[in-house]
This record gives structure tokens, C-alpha cells and sequence, in this order.
């Protein structure tokens, strides 16, 4: 599993050309189909646009930087990741859960396989952050995250949330 968090800030390098071409400013999510559109380069004439890089342009997406078989740019349609941060996290019996700290994607860095949860500092210092696995995400809307009423973040006793 890896953190998006992570991922923000990596290389991009083209392995055709041999060159850098910009570093990774954000990831468009899929919340329909749960899975990585692609990545927003920063800098540049990309800046705030949503022009970027398709996931199936990516190699591979390592720890120190990232691969991409050209420099191929297209319109990528979705959720950016920094948009989905601060998102408030609610159970369909309208309980409050916290919010949105991260995203979790699998080792391939192509399907979102939960979120990280925070219930405020006092509670992160004391407990730390949440998981919440996406089988219990109930819908995964623009602004909100709704899960199944027995999902707790910070009880790992429940299997629907995990202490991180």
C-alpha cells in the first residue's frame, strides 16, 4: 500500500528522451471506478491546469522517482488528490469520523484501497490516524466520504477501520 502524500513532490522522467520532464503536483482520482487517472506536473505551462500525465503513460512509479514511456500530455477528468484532503468522513447514520488525511493506492499506484483518517490533533497524538479499507466506503462523493455505520477508524477491533 502506498501513501499518495508520497507520491507528491517525485521526478518525472521520460524514458525515452532521457529527460526530466517536471515534477508530480498532484494525482487525479476516478471515485466512480476507484482508481489513479494520472498525475499533474507543477511548474511550468501545466501550472493549475488539468493537463497531465495518463496513468497508462507510467512505467513505473518508485520510491525516488517516476517513469514514463514519452512525454504524453492529455486532459485528465476527475478529483484531484489536494481536493479530497480535508474532505469530512461521515457514516450513513450521519456520525461524524473526521477527515480525510490521505489516500491509500495499492503497490501499483493504480486503484485507491482506502483513506487515511484524522479526528483532530488531539486525537491523532493520542491514538494516531485511521484507515478506512474501501469496501466499507459506501460512496466516495466530490466533497464527502460516507462509510458503513459500524466503521470507526480508531477502533481496530472493527475490521472496517485500522489504526495507522
Amino acid at each position: 500500500m502506498r501513501r499518495t502524500r508520497e507520491i507528491i513532490g517525485l521526478p518525472v522522467l521520460d524514458l525515452k528522451s532521457g529527460d526530466s520532464i517536471g515534477w508530480v503536483q498532484d494525482l487525479i482520482l476516478d471515485n466512480d471506478r476507484d482508481e489513479v487517472v494520472g498525475i499533474l506536473l507543477e511548474g511550468g505551462r501545466f501550472f493549475q491546469s488539468s493537463k497531465g500525465i495518463p496513468r497508462q503513460a507510467i512505467v513505473a512509479i518508485g520510491k525516488d522517482a517516476i517513469t514514463v514511456k514519452e512525454k504524453t500530455i492529455e486532459e485528465l477528468k476527475g478529483t484531484r488528490w489536494s481536493d479530497k484532503v480535508g474532505n469530512e468522513v461521515y457514516t450513513q447514520g450521519g456520525d461524524a469520523r473526521g477527515t480525510i488525511e490521505d489516500v491509500f493506492l495499492d503497490d501499483s499506484v493504480e486503484e485507491i484501497v482506502g483513506f487515511e483518517v484524522s479526528d483532530g490533533l488531539f486525537a491523532d497524538l493520542l491514538h494516531g490516524r485511521g484507515t478506512i479499507l474501501r469496501p466499507h466506503v459506501m460512496i466516495n462523493g466530490k466533497d464527502i466520504l460516507i462509510v458503513d455505520n459500524q466503521v470507526s477508524p480508531l477502533d481496530q477491533a472493527n475490521e472496517g477501520g485500522l489504526r495507522s
